[in-house]
């Protein structure tokens, strides 16, 4: 299916040359599905327009992406960004580049990811506040001699060939010379920079861009994966300040600054008074810590504490010492300037804080959408493309909204709803938590293949697996843990991998909205199946309802609750169900155990391609498709649409928080 928005003029019989396009791409054949994305996708860039394409898994998106951005901008001599949200796929758009230079167009790309992370000085500080103020020290005073020297040599290299950022460090290290230095250099002369979002959704962005001497008028923007662009913006800023951290930057800044030490700390006790007075979490005003500050100080006043914070921060890191000052004075700066969108919290009490959020990522990026010559946002699960141009600001006028069709049969991925069991607060206990194992176990028996189980918390999933474990006995159990770190992940897949490979099976057990159920793929029907446990609506806390009333505002009250509570709770699903099918040939079910997606309210908000069918049993279902590969889903009522609306609401008790447990400790990857 293919939707183009009405709002502009886009007719879907008007075919766009695509000669072009063509022989720019990254392989022999345009596919079915690719075509209409890329018809789309260049007129949009020629156009000056933002393409917002849901374009499901197998689509191909990346390289027709990059195939329209490439043509659209030698029309025009602009500067592509590919943007991306993680460094692992950074290595699938070098990939890309990789294969269209092959075919004989030379492109002329580099690949840059944090200055931090790049960086060959030892003794470089972690945070990245610190570390901009290390480096620049370094720079200013001309103690680096990685930076000192020229980059030129390097810089030839990248331009001959084009490299991951792992491989760019090495040659710019061969040469004696800064890596970020190099490839800063190459984007001035380069067709394609793939790198983070922050560099131009940040503060970043003013220092990069006039270094690469590219006005955002002269940016074609491509944003993979642009579901979580919404919430890396409101990231950006986001802080929290506690009397710890003051404590600490006033013992800190004492090294270098006595009198800066001293007012400090006597800010630290009277924010410690403020936060004493106050009962649990709530909004506050931006006078609330300004005036808590101001009551600390004697002869100064909050700005002159933001400047001494800064400085204190900076003669510290000249001398190579670790300190929080920086993020502190960051905090205390962000606190003061900004006021469109922001929400501002205390949490009360001797252990209490100050936090900074974002409730509007528009502030930030609707600027830059206005400014960029173009832009192609994509992802497996932007749906709806028009919550996403509404949350981002990108104006009606110059918006394209795409929905295009899964390139794989619809056969070969059916959803079986369970309509038994339901994650619903008040009826969490013990009986529901071993209804949901009994689900769990029963489809999992079913499965002749590696199954993978998503939870909407830790602690829902420790809950359950008490109660599966004694249910099911063929099956080597992997229960991902708050404190895996991407290691640990990446053997969790490969011991999966080598189960299947010596005839045994596993049950993955993680969390929905985590590193396991988003971007990781599970090549070559590494699962069989996967199950989504209930609907991860987020808990009613201060903060949620906040951005929940904030929506309601701005969009009305209907897209308000939709666009704060349910798409967000629908795409973490989404996103999870995507895991078991990455190619045409893979057959995988998809199993939800929720009643709640059944009733209007929800099943409304999945998008056309992800058919919710209520089966009496899953197990039943799950046997008759995995074993007959001509096998149809037995038809069943449609859920879209089933009567009886649940009563408003979001997931958890107020002021709850789904997550770890201190106590919890790894188990072991395969039992």
């Amino acid at each position: 299916m293919r939707l183009v928005s009405t709002r502009v003029d886009f007719p879907l019989n008007e075919r766009h040359d695509r000669a072009e396009p063509t022989n720019v791409f990254p392989f022999p054949q345009i596919r079915k599905g690719q075509d209409a994305f890329l018809d789309d996708a260049v007129r949009a860039l020629v156009e000056g327009k933002h393409l917002l394409a849901h374009a499901p898994t197998g689509i191909g998106k990346t390289a027709v992406a990059i195939t329209a951005a490439l043509t659209a901008a030698r029309q025009a001599n602009r500067l592509i960004l590919f943007l991306t949200s993680k460094q692992s796929q950074h290595w699938i758009a070098i990939d890309t580049l990789r294969r269209i230079a092959s075919r004989g167009h030379r492109v002329v790309a580099v690949d840059v990811i944090a200055k931090r992370a790049m960086c060959l000085q030892d003794r470089a500080p972690v945070a990245e506040a610190g570390f901009q103020e290390f480096c620049d020290h370094l720079v200013r005073s001309r103690r680096c001699a990685w930076f000192a020297r020229s980059a030129e040599p390097a810089v030839k290299i990248t331009q001959q060939k084009v490299l991951h950022v792992s491989e760019l460090i090495e040659a710019a290290r061969a040469c004696g010379t800064c890596p970020h230095k190099a490839a800063i250099e190459t984007a001035k002369r380069a067709d394609v920079v793939v790198c983070d979002y922050n560099y131009v959704f940040s503060d970043i962005r003013d220092r990069v861009l006039p270094r690469i001497a590219r006005p955002l008028g002269e940016i074609i923007l491509v944003v993979d994966e642009a579901h979580n662009l919404p919430d890396r913006i409101r990231g950006h800023l986001t802080g929290d300040l506690d009397v710890p951290t003051l404590s600490r930057a006033a013992k800190e800044a004492r090294i270098v600054d006595a009198d800066a030490g001293a007012y400090l700390q006597g800010v630290a006790r009277s924010v410690r008074e403020a936060l004493v007075r106050l009962e649990g979490e709530r909004v506050v005003d931006k006078a609330s810590l300004v005036e808590a500050v101001d009551a600390g100080l004697r002869g100064i006043e909050y700005r002159d504490l933001m400047r001494l914070a800064k400085d204190a921060g900076e003669a510290l890191v000249e001398r190579s010492l670790p300190t929080v000052l920086p993020e502190v004075a960051v905090f205390f700066a962000r606190w003061w300037d900004h006021d469109e969108g922001i929400l501002r919290l205390a949490v009360g009490g001797a252990l209490g804080r100050f936090s900074l959020r974002l409730l509007d990522p528009a502030v930030l990026s609707g600027p830059v959408f206005d400014q960029v010559h173009g832009s192609i946002l994509m992802s497996g699960t932007l749906h709806p493309p028009e919550m996403y141009a509404d949350l981002l600001g990108i104006e009606r006028a110059r918006r394209v909204l795409g929905v295009y069709g899964s390139p794989f049969p619809p056969e070969n991925r059916p959803v079986f709803v369970s309509s038994k069991v339901t994650t619903s607060y008040g009826t969490r206990g013990p009986s529901m938590y071993a209804a949901i194992a009994r689900e769990i176990a029963c489809a999992t028996r079913a499965v002749p293949g590696n199954v993978a189980a998503f939870f909407p918390s830790y602690e829902l999933l420790r809950e359950v697996l008490g109660k599966l474990r004694p249910l099911v006995s063929d099956r080597h159990f992997l229960p991902e843990r708050p404190e895996w770190t991407a290691a640990d992940r990446s053997r969790a897949l490969e011991a999966m991998r080598s189960l299947r490979d010596r005839g045994t099976r596993a049950l993955l057990l993680a969390v929905l909205g985590g590193s396991l159920s988003e971007g990781v793929d599970y090549p070559e029907n590494l699962l069989r199946a996967v199950v989504v446990v209930g609907l991860p609506l987020s808990p009613p806390n201060v903060e949620a309802e906040a951005l929940k009333a904030y929506y309601v505002k701005r969009f009305g009250p209907a897209k308000g609750y939709d666009y704060a509570v349910v798409y967000p709770a629908v795409g973490r699903i989404l996103q999870a169900a995507g895991r078991c099918i990455r190619s045409e040939r893979d057959r995988a079910a998809v199993v939800v155990l929720e009643s709640r997606v059944l009733h209007e309210r929800y099943a409304r908000c999945f998008p056309p391609d992800f058919p919710l069918r209520e089966v009496p049993d899953v197990a039943a279902e799950l046997r008759r498709f995995l074993s007959d590969p001509a096998h149809r889903p037995a038809r069943a009522p449609e859920a879209r649409g089933r009567g009886g609306a649940p009563p408003d609401e979001m997931e958890g008790p107020r002021g709850s928080h789904e997550g770890p447990r201190p106590e919890e400790v790894p188990e072991p990857l395969a039992r």
